[in-house]
């Protein structure tokens, strides 16, 4: 967001922060599978290099609709997501039966669904949508796919990064893509309107869109490492989103 731009958007901050990225779903082929993997299909988007560590994630034991949400591989059996793509979960003892990560086929590899276990760590619950947002889960078994490696250090302001996300097609909600997008990291000073004291866990993606199932989308700097989550975003035609840093280190299971 160039400078003129800026104003309107903040104008607008108190309501597009209020628009978490993960999707209910309203699709029969998931609502009512009681057990084994949800049957939604994910691909990769014509022309894109298909990263095989990202997944759509699926909660079925939410208590009404599916969530959907992206999720990451830090490790052979452990994923981040957003915090609020599980907060029922949690609130039901942090085990995660009925949460699937689902992966899309890539040049020699097969699609593959695997099962969540529990979630070993996750952010404090914060009063908005300004506070750090992540949860850590093991997966019920190892898996071969490549986990993405950890960035250190501070983002900086003005930084282009990668998110990638697993959202549903626009026209077939059963359908889900793979897609990356650039976007700008901006500091939270922006923020302060809204927060006395911004988290200094948590940036602002500026030309970033951000869709309903975006949330636990992995933010990855130029070497492909990743450096934070989205967690929240507002409309298309403002095209930001709130990004969460991860804390260093990550309790992962590398097993």
């Amino acid at each position: 967001m160039g400078g003129s731009g800026w104003p309107v958007a903040v104008t607008c901050m108190a309501a597009l922060v209020a628009l978490t990225a993960c999707q209910a779903s309203s699709s029969r082929t998931a609502r009512y599978i009681e057990s084994g993997p949800p049957r939604y299909d994910v691909s990769c988007a014509a022309g894109e290099d298909c990263n095989e560590s990202v997944a759509l994630l699926v909660g079925l034991s939410a208590p009404s609709e599916p969530t959907r949400c992206t999720a990451a591989l830090i490790g052979p059996r452990t994923a981040v997501t957003a915090g609020h793509c599980v907060a029922w979960q949690l609130s039901h003892g942090g085990t995660c039966d009925g949460v699937w990560l689902g992966f899309a086929r890539t040049d020699g590899r097969p699609p593959q669904w695997i099962g969540c276990d529990r979630i070993s760590s996750m952010s404090a619950p914060g009063d908005t949508l300004l506070s750090p947002d992540y949860a850590v889960l093991e997966l019920n078994e190892v898996t071969a796919r490549p986990s993405i490696p950890l960035g250190e250090g501070q983002v900086a302001s003005g930084e282009v990064v990668r998110m990638v996300s697993v959202t549903a097609d626009r026209f077939y909600d059963d359908i889900h893509e793979v897609r990356s997008r650039r976007c700008v990291v901006d500091d939270n000073r922006r923020l302060s309107a809204w927060s006395a004291a911004p988290s200094p866990w948590i940036r602002v993606l500026s030309s970033c869109p951000i869709r309903q199932g975006s949330s636990g989308a992995p933010v990855l700097d130029r070497e492909g490492r990743l450096r934070g989550l989205v967690h929240a975003g507002g409309p298309p035609y403002f095209a930001f989103g709130l990004m969460t840093l991860l804390p260093e280190p990550v309790e992962r299971d590398d097993g």
